[in-house]
């Protein structure tokens, strides 16, 4: 079975999407991970920051993945 070039740029576009999704979301649990460990506020802050940000673009990459179904 041979694919055409639209089929193909889709489907390497999709294992794009699912990689960086899977690694932001192990980035996300890192940030929420070190925010829980952390004792000092302004680090617990920052954290928390990097995880919030790192959560809406686990939203954006989802988003962009439906669209290409």
């Amino acid at each position: 079975m041979q694919l055409n070039e639209m089929e193909m740029k889709k489907i390497l576009d999709q294992g794009m999407l699912t990689r960086s999704l899977i690694e932001t979301e192990t980035a996300m649990k890192k940030c929420q991970m070190y925010n829980e460990m952390a004792k000092d506020a302004a680090v617990k802050g920052f954290f928390k920051e990097q995880a919030k940000g790192l959560e809406d673009v686990v939203g954006y990459f989802k988003k962009s993945a439906v669209g290409l179904q």
